[in-house]
């Protein structure tokens, strides 16, 4: 794999002005962003937060890693020109690329100190790890692992790509905030897909026993209304996260945060059939933030509004 590393290109570098602070990433940035699409802060949410960013112009940060930042930047095309994006720091690999690129992945890790420089517009989006929650979920204490620094070409992990950009999607359409069970679903799958987590063993069978299953089936019930974590749900199978994802799969054939939507649709199909409810009730009572994004999901799980499942469900 070919790793887009960049040494300084000797410039002049402009002064940092403004200092800021995410979860486990502290520095300073040229400017703030000229665009936020959308952010989740740690609170709340195990010490992950994301955010989701623009800068229209020309800048640098820089930045000291405590946990671990997994991120992917995109320059954009202006006319004949591509943004170019330069990243070095002492933890890097020494094989470097003057020219920077154009759309790239970073990975982060604890103890990382390091500068990033942008020609032109770009815009990011990047995961941000306290050490706690990496460290929940390597299953393992951050000193007695090694998780190296690097920059990949962009297409060597579209999968971290596409996880980022669903989440961005999520935040923004929450207007700040995101389904705790997605943004830990979301976090375990890029630390695999980045390789800061090695992929799970080969075993014969991951399930959960029929005990588990309960538990975690009324745990779902009985919060379906309210926010829940994958590490609610593990610890009440008695698992890691890790392995519970597995087994919980392996059990009922979809992702936890899979039957958790799953089970708000069925019970907000209930309700809305029942009449007795608004659409905004409804939405409120299965879990949904508000009646569009219910109705979203309503369209992308079954193909119809949340109106026109009921009414064929009544004829």
């Amino acid at each position: 794999m070919r790793r887009l590393d960049a040494a300084p290109t000797g410039r002049p570098m402009r002064p940092m002005s403004v200092p800021f602070a995410n979860a486990s990433v502290q520095g300073e940035l040229s400017a703030p962003p000229d665009a936020i699409f959308g952010q989740i802060p740690a609170s709340g949410l195990d010490g992950i937060a994301f955010l989701d960013f623009a800068y229209e112009a020309a800048g640098r940060s820089t930045h000291r890693v405590d946990g671990l930042v997994i991120g992917t930047w995109h320059g954009e095309r202006r006319g004949h020109a591509r943004t170019r994006l330069t990243f070095w720091g002492a933890d890097l690999t020494d094989e470097r690329d003057d020219e920077g690129a154009a759309d790239a992945f970073v990975l982060r890790g604890p103890g990382f100190a390091g500068t990033t420089l942008w020609s032109g517009p770009c815009r990011g989006r990047y995961l941000a790890f306290m050490p706690a929650a990496v460290e929940r979920m390597i299953e393992a204490p951050l000193s007695r692992v090694s998780i190296a620094s690097a920059t990949y070409d962009l297409a060597e992990r579209m999968t971290v790509f596409h996880l980022l950009a669903a989440l961005g999607q999520e935040a923004g359409s929450r207007n700040g905030g995101a389904d705790a069970l997605l943004i830990d679903s979301v976090a375990l799958a890029a630390l695999r897909a980045s390789g800061a987590l090695a992929p799970p063993a080969p075993r014969r069978s991951a399930a959960l026993s029929s005990r588990q299953a309960r538990r975690v089936r009324d745990l779902v019930a009985e919060r379906i209304g309210t926010p829940l974590s994958l590490r609610e749900m593990a610890e009440a199978a008695g698992l890691s996260e890790g392995y519970f994802v597995r087994a919980f799969k392996g059990t009922f054939g979809v992702t936890p945060y899979q039957y958790v939507l799953r089970e708000r649709v069925t019970l907000a199909q209930s309700l809305i059939r029942s009449g007795t409810v608004s659409l905004r009730e409804a939405a409120e009572r299965a879990g949904f933030p508000d009646a569009r994004r219910m109705g979203r999901t309503f369209r992308k799980m079954i193909g119809r509004s949340p109106t026109e499942a009921a009414r064929l469900q009544r004829a």
